[in-house]
């Protein structure tokens, strides 16, 4: 008796105790893979995200080596503009980057931070752009190079970062932070929570483009703390002993 009285309560708490959180950041670095030194790569995205554009001179969103271009480190992912074809031929800047950060698990809140970088081997304007986490339920989106979460998910919360006073050619960096509070989103547990770093609405000017490079994106939560009841339950537990012990 005493051992299924002693299962019970383990049960009890387990319950009370709320979730334990499952949301983790991988590669938000963007080093997972060999240093481009002072290349890019427009074709790769880093290990573990999707892309937009995943051909030649598609530099609406590129992999950026920090070599002579700038101040973050190694790698960073860059949105600009798309340069197509043997006559380089302009396109939008409509690229963008996501990554599954795991299944929610009851978290309360999930924060972002990371930098933001000019390009000071060439003086190109910084501009802007977006982070967001979306959420889908599970089974819901099968994530690949050109295949947008955006388009399947339910946007959490966004955060637009202009570091458009970057310019020069000093390598200068701004840093950004979001927090999305999941209270109220409609985000249930299980659902698979996404990263999604953005350059924003295309302005249709393909004779101008402004060009800015991520760095150095983190991810924390906060996680409610064990409940009353598991509280009450600890504090019982040695008085359920003795009684079963009689």
């Amino acid at each position: 008796m005493s051992r299924l009285v002693t299962i019970g309560i383990a049960l009890l708490l387990l319950l009370a105790g709320g979730a334990r959180g499952a949301l983790v950041l991988h590669n938000g670095s963007f080093d997972l893979d060999p240093p481009l030194g002072n290349l890019d790569d427009p074709e790769k995205a880093p290990t573990g995200w999707y892309q937009h554009y995943s051909e030649p001179q598609s530099w609406s969103d590129f992999r950026f080596g920090a070599t002579g271009n700038g101040a973050w480190n190694n790698n960073g992912i860059t949105l600009g503009q798309n340069y197509l074809g043997p006559d380089f031929t302009p396109g939008p800047e409509d690229g963008y980057y996501y990554t599954s950060v795991g299944a929610y698990g009851g978290e309360a809140s999930a924060t972002v931070r990371g930098s933001g970088y000019n390009r000071s081997g060439r003086p190109n304007p910084a501009g802007d752009f977006y982070v967001q986490l979306y959420s889908t339920r599970p089974g819901a989106f099968t994530p690949a190079d050109g295949n947008d979460v955006a388009a399947a998910g339910t946007l959490l919360g966004e955060l637009h970062v202009d570091i458009s006073a970057l310019t020069g050619t000093t390598p200068l960096s701004q840093a950004f932070q979001l927090t999305v509070p999941f209270a109220g989103t409609g985000i249930a547990p299980g659902d698979t929570v996404w990263l999604r770093i953005w350059d924003g609405p295309d302005n249709g000017d393909l004779d101008n483009f402004d060009e800015t490079t991520i760095d150095n994106v983190t991810l924390t939560t906060v996680v409610p703390e064990p409940g009353a009841l598991g509280v009450l339950l600890l504090a019982a537990l040695p008085l359920v002993r003795r009684t079963t012990r009689r």
